[in-house]
């Protein structure tokens, strides 16, 4: 199977790894000339791919999956991508649960109201060239360089008592290889992990009351049911 990963940037990279281990041929392009010599080491090829410089999309002839993995909360590359003429089986979309408002409540992937407008246009732009596109969003990043232990490894947090949503790495790879092997079309998933200890117990803080009440959570609920996936981190 041959999976084109858009915009290989920390996840993707990683992913590339993941999936070219798996014996996936994974073709992986970055803007940067300078990621070139790290991505050879994870990917089957690799290639420079701008939206608005790129003229010539042939090397993403017969991609079996289409993994857009863009900076979401950008429109740089709007433009350039309406150009892409090709198409694909299947398309899944790397988006932000950035998405949802700074409100106290739990998120659900059926909250449609006042969410982010530069994070929502990137969504609907993919949507409207690819209306099959699986939509992840994906909470806060961890693993290996990110951790909370090293954001506040010098600074004490303002709020040690809220809540996280955060997901690792190594529970993204395997989600994704699910929807590369699913049927499921344009669906949007929350990808974060169920269980949102608060900073102070993350960091092993001690107050007096290490969660404050009524907070915005993300739930992933849909993932689970849908996928019966069991969270790793």
């Amino acid at each position: 199977m041959r999976i084109a990963i858009i915009g290989c940037g920390w996840v993707g990279e990683r992913l590339a790894k993941y999936l070219t281990d798996k014996k996936y041929h994974v073709i992986a392009t970055t803007t940067s000339s300078e990621k070139i010599v790290s991505l050879e080491k994870v990917a089957s090829e690799v290639h420079l791919l701008d939206f608005n410089v790129t003229i010539d999309f042939g090397f993403l002839a017969s991609v079996d999956v289409a993994i857009f993995s863009m900076p979401i909360a950008r429109n740089s590359w709007h433009q350039g991508f309406e150009k892409l003429n090709k198409q694909f089986p299947k398309t899944i979309l790397f988006s932000s649960t950035g998405v949802y408002p700074q409100e106290n409540k739990t998120f659900t992937e059926e909250d449609t109201e006042n969410l982010r407008a530069d994070i929502l246009a990137s969504e609907n732009l993919v949507r409207k060239s690819y209306p099959q596109t699986n939509i992840l969003r994906f909470g806060g990043l961890m693993g290996d360089e990110r951790s909370l232990q090293k954001m506040f490894k010098n600074r004490t947090p303002d709020r040690p008592g809220k809540r996280t949503n955060y997901i690792h790495y190594e529970d993204i790879l395997p989600i994704v290889e699910l929807f590369i092997n699913s049927e499921i079309k344009s669906e949007t998933y929350n990808i974060v992990a169920p269980e949102h200890p608060s900073i102070a117990e993350v960091l092993h803080l001690e107050i007096e009351n290490n969660s404050d009440e009524n907070q915005r959570i993300i739930s992933s609920d849909h993932l689970i049911q849908d996928f019966n996936y069991t969270f790793i981190h």
